[in-house]
């Protein structure tokens, strides 16, 4: 008789610890591996499964599976008949991309996600095999941040049969390629699955086919993925399969040249802009910005560029003081560490809220904040620890607004509307409520 698998049962040489899923193939434990004293995600095939593909096929597919040996497909430590039961061990994932929220902040995070991805798809298609069943919780994110893909073995028995049965579970039906419900999967298929992933994990939304481009949300799309790599995520998600890359193969090369060519393009922009390429005399406006910038970028920490005017701007401003642009995304460019995906300003892993633009709302990494250097200011509220770096809007902990507005010495005046500090005598526009500024454009250097 098979045995009875609960916490604390032993299968030859691993102690079951955590059941981490169920699904109609089998179950997924975190064990101890008690001879090598390491912890590992134990897949134990159902009897049902085991019955149904019978035990020569589910030993072929294991064996299919094992001689897959890359640094982003999660790697087979072992696979074996254990007490009656058939068990496959590998390394223990940290978590899977569907839960993790770093790349739904990060966009830099994500693409970097897709791309590793897309280099494990591409070896195991260069072995031809297929995968059936790209999904987030089939993408396993490790300790290290490293991403790969996973359940090679169970995605290939759900499809042996031809069946959709195991495709309608929550969270698999929604990226399956169209060919591949009607049983014609190819491994254009996997790249479609891939590709719809990308857009979901960047922009929120999981488009629903038939669908046409630009489906929703399509303008964060724009801003978050550098412009030669749009259209290679959009020919990897095309609906049909005769204008979608063929393979992972295909589909990596073009991502790897896509991404040489934005770094091409960035290598001259670190550059200093003192290089002229005309006689042509600036404009009043960067004449202005660039004197407010020498005598004040570094206390207001100006040290990013308006997409739209150019002049100098800090993160933390909600408009362009020079333009009034409001939609600057920072995605890329933050020093912090993770992203808002609302503002797409920087946070920290410790905060909870987005202290920029109060939508963010994040779980933290549970971690007691530490001291912030930059912090000006410690939140009112009774009982709350959030410290408050110049210019926030609300408490990264609780929400809670300042009660006192800003105020900087290298911002004299007082906005008539918000009340927040900013410059007449430099400014066009107020950087934190947008208004115009009654003499905007007059230059009084000081």
């Amino acid at each position: 008789m098979a045995t009875v698998l609960r916490k604390g049962s032993k299968l030859g040489k691993y102690r079951l610890d955590r059941r981490l899923g169920h699904g109609s193939f089998a179950d997924v434990w975190k064990a101890r591996d008690l001879v090598e004293g390491v912890d590992v995600a134990l897949k134990v095939a159902l009897p049902s499964a085991v019955t149904e593909w019978g035990r020569k096929a589910i030993e072929q597919e294991a064996r299919i599976a094992t001689r897959l040996r890359h640094d982003h497909i999660v790697a087979i430590r072992n696979a074996d008949w254990v007490d009656g039961r058939f068990t496959m061990a590998t390394d223990l994932a940290k978590t899977n991309l569907a839960d993790w929220k770093t790349a739904k902040r990060s966009a830099k995070t994500a693409l970097r996600v897709i791309r590793e991805v897309a280099s494990g798809l591409a070896y195991a298609h260069s072995q031809r095999v297929l995968h059936r069943d790209v999904k987030p919780e089939n993408i396993m994110i490790f300790a290290d941040g490293r991403a790969a893909l996973g359940d090679f073995g169970a995605s290939r028995f759900a499809a042996a049969g031809g069946a959709t049965k195991a495709y309608t579970e929550a969270g698999t039906l929604g990226y399956m390629a169209p060919e591949q419900a009607y049983g014609r999967v190819r491994f254009a298929s996997d790249v479609f699955s891939l590709g719809l992933i990308a857009y979901e994990v960047l922009t929120g939304v999981l488009p629903t086919w038939p669908f046409e481009w630009p489906p929703d949300r399509y303008e964060r799309f724009r801003a978050k993925v550098p412009e030669p790599v749009q259209p290679v995520l959009r020919k990897a998600a095309e609906f049909d399969p005769r204008r979608r890359y063929a393979n992972a193969q295909e589909f990596h090369e073009a991502l790897e040249r896509a991404f040489a060519r934005e770094a091409a393009k960035q290598k001259p922009a670190s550059r200093p802009r003192r290089k002229r390429t005309s006689r042509k005399s600036p404009s009043p406006l960067t004449v202005q910005s660039e004197a407010f910038r020498r005598a004040h970028g570094r206390a207001l920490e100006l040290s990013f560029r308006c997409h739209r005017c150019d002049g100098p701007i800090a993160e933390a401003m909600a408009v362009c003081p020079w333009c009034g642009s409001a939609d600057n995304s920072f995605a890329q460019l933050s020093r912090y560490p993770l992203v808002c995906p609302e503002c797409e300003k920087g946070v920290r892993p410790e905060w909870k809220a987005c202290p920029w633009c109060y939508k963010g709302r994040f779980e933290g990494n549970g971690k007691k904040p530490r001291h912030d250097p930059k912090a000006e200011r410690t939140c009112t509220k009774k009982g709350c620890e959030g410290q408050l770096r110049p210019f926030m809007r609300y408490c990264p902990l609780c929400k809670q607004k300042p009660k006192r507005v800003w105020s900087h010495d290298h911002l004299p005046d007082r906005c008539p509307k918000c009340r927040w500090p900013t410059s007449h005598a430099f400014f066009r526009h107020c950087p934190w409520c947008g208004r115009r500024e009654p003499r905007a454009g007059s230059f009084r250097g000081r």
